[in-house]
């Protein structure tokens, strides 16, 4: 690799200090035994010497600054010979050095780093879809992300969007941020596939697929926080829905869904749900919960027998016939430990609720 500067390298590369001979030497170790065997077999006494002198003299390298290695070792590669052969294959050693084996092989299928490549290159996704969807995310979100990454890079993801998100994405970022990027920008390296595909792979698992999984854990996670709330009191419910409503409106909808208030319980359990749950529950359970609906929710107590076999039903309104109601304490524990089981029997699979978007909940 030339000593002299790359007139494509970023001003203020985070690799200015590191010498030709520990670029090569670092490329040379990213490749792997396999892959950097044939070029080592090349090189004398002197040069493997050379190579193990810079490694010794490396001590650590940003995960930022191996990728900006690569990029440049790719430049160097397409002005010398005029392409580079086997892009994918290329890709996918590159990736071997800046990626964790789990992410790797997220990349590529599965395919475990250690199985001898492919003689056909493994298909890779649509880059256009990569930047379609980054296209689609919220621009402060993707700015925030971009934030952590260097110039160069972020002048590579930016090239590959529309001008209008382009503009918009710079002027989300720090001043500072900003100057460096456009200087990218203003003087880019040649186009490179083989970098694009790189560049958006790594844009899709750090960003596009983290967020979407975030996204699902704090929907369950919302979700959850409405179980906790169907244990508590109805009047401090009551209370806390109304403080989450002023401070947290935008999250109300998801917790509410997660809620499994008594009153509700016709809205958000199907009537074919309901024979699957009372086979589920002890008898004498089930009585005394009836026992307690029938005094407090009459509705939903009707709502429950009128969806069970007549046989059974009529069981169970003669057994009710004889039973005091419970005092105020032992009707919040039962109604406590129904909906405990309940919310059990959901997350086990038994049974479905669900409550309609439409519907309003209660508070």
């Amino acid at each position: 690799m030339s000593t002299k500067q790359n007139p494509t390298q970023p001003s203020e590369s985070t690799t200015q200090h590191i010498t030709p001979s520990q670029r090569a030497a670092v490329v040379i170790a990213m490749l792997g035994e396999t892959a950097a065997k044939p070029i080592v077999e090349l090189l004398d006494d002197e040069a493997i010497a050379n190579i193990a002198a810079s490694l010794e003299t490396i001590t650590v390298l940003a995960r930022e600054q191996l990728i900006e290695i690569v990029i440049d070792f790719l430049r160097q590669l397409r002005l010398n010979s005029g392409s580079l052969r086997g892009g994918s294959e290329s890709a996918r050693k590159i990736l071997e050095g800046v990626l964790d084996e789990p992410r790797l092989q997220l990349v590529y299928g599965g395919q475990s780093i250690d199985a001898e490549m492919p003689a056909e290159a493994p298909k890779l996704d649509n880059l256009s879809e990569i930047w379609g969807e980054l296209a689609k995310r919220e621009p402060t979100k993707t700015a925030a992300y971009l934030a952590g990454l260097t110039p160069n890079i972020i002048a590579l993801i930016l090239r590959n969007l529309e001008t209008t998100l382009c503009s918009e994405l710079i002027c989300l970022l720090e001043e500072d941020v900003q100057t460096k990027v456009l200087g990218e920008m203003v003087d880019p390296p040649p186009a490179s596939p083989d970098i694009d595909s790189v560049i958006a792979r790594m844009v899709k698992m750090e960003y596009l697929q983290a967020a979407e999984v975030a996204s699902a854990d704090d929907t369950t996670q919302l979700q959850s926080v409405g179980e906790m709330l169907s244990l508590v009191p109805n009047e401090r419910r009551k209370s806390l829905m109304g403080f989450l409503q002023e401070a947290h409106a935008e999250k109300v909808d998801p917790i509410q869904r997660g809620m499994f208030a008594i009153e509700d319980l016709p809205k958000i359990l199907n009537r074919n749900q309901i024979p699957v749950l009372f086979k589920s529950l002890e008898q004498a359970f089930l009585m005394d919960v009836l026992c307690c609906l029938q005094a407090q929710y009459a509705e939903v107590a009707e709502y429950f027998l009128s969806n069970i076999s007549n046989r059974m039903a009529d069981q169970f309104r003669s057994e009710l016939e004889r039973l005091p109601a419970p005092d105020a304490a032992a009707a919040e524990q039962i109604e406590k430990d129904f909906l405990t089981k309940m919310m059990e029997l959901k997350r086990d699979g038994i049974i479905v609720v669900e409550r309609a978007k439409e519907d309003p909940a209660s508070a």
